[in-house]
């Protein structure tokens, strides 16, 4: 009987398996602009962390997806900042607010960018994300927000010679970007964006036209930073949503899990979960 018995203790243990766990939070609002203000900064993508993790089979884990921060509306107002996304007790900090004319970035997973009028940018968390851009480097002007930071790199500063306050870069996981910065806002006659960060940040608003001038959502599901408020024609926009963000879990081989929308590609076997809800190993 106790040799059964510790027989089957070893064929539980062996019965563990391996995964790799990505934990995307959601992205930073980006802020809005007055109708005389500067442009808003591009909120920060949430924070990404890639985990190696043992699964017990028929263990329950609660697996939570935050959503992405609202723009800020026209006006001097921030954007909000991302909500954390956590899975097996790792938490992945939400995106920085983006900041309005004259307001600074908020820090989070990656740093929202600053408004136009400021030179305080929002910082990442190490291993997470990076700084947001700064709007306004001691330049005449101050038109651009600065860009929110991303996984990969950190948001573009604006300046005076051409630089614009780009969205950074995100990080390419499992074959797909996430995590990318939102753009800051334009409010100058030049009628061009800042450009968001790849991995679903959100483009700064221009000044081209009254379709333009806030600034586009963040991609839901990759975590992107929405993009900063632009002003057009003296009307003030509003910032684009942060994306919200996404967890997901890959293991070699056929299913053995279940929850979240569940894949193969011949490989691995993936559980990828867009909101809230429960893992069975």
């Amino acid at each position: 009987m106790m040799g059964s018995m510790l027989r089957r203790g070893a064929i539980s243990a062996e019965s563990t398996y391996a995964a790799e766990v990505l934990i995307v939070a959601g992205g930073g609002g980006g802020g809005g602009t007055s109708s005389s203000g500067y442009g808003g900064g591009g909120g920060g993508a949430g924070g990404l962390q890639q985990i190696s993790q043992t699964i017990t089979p028929g263990a329950l884990k609660t697996i939570i997806v935050g959503a992405g921060g609202a723009g800020g509306a026209s006006g001097f107002n921030f954007g909000t900042a991302g909500n954390d996304s956590v899975a097996f007790s790792t938490t992945s900090t939400g995106g920085g607010r983006g900041g309005h004319n004259n307001g600074a970035g908020g820090s989070g997973g990656s740093g929202g960018g600053s408004g136009g009028g400021s030179t305080t940018n929002g910082t990442g968390t190490s291993g997470q994300g990076n700084n947001g851009g700064k709007g306004d480097s001691g330049q005449t002007g101050a038109l651009y927000g600065g860009g929110g930071g991303g996984a990969s790199a950190a948001g573009s500063n604006w300046n005076s010679s051409g630089t614009r306050g780009n969205g950074g870069a995100g990080s390419s996981v499992f074959g797909t970007t996430y995590a990318g910065g939102g753009g800051g806002g334009n409010v100058g006659t030049l009628a061009t964006e800042s450009q968001e960060g790849s991995g679903g940040g959100g483009r700064g608003g221009y000044a081209a036209s009254a379709a333009t001038r806030n600034g586009t959502a963040g991609t839901d599901y990759l975590g992107g930073g929405g993009g900063g408020a632009g002003r057009e024609g003296g009307v003030g926009g509003s910032g684009g949503n942060g994306g919200t963000g996404v967890v997901v879990i890959r293991y070699l081989g056929a299913q053995r899990g279940s929850g979240g929308n569940v894949t193969n590609d011949g490989t691995y076997t993936y559980h990828t979960f867009q909101s809230t809800a429960i893992f069975t190993g």
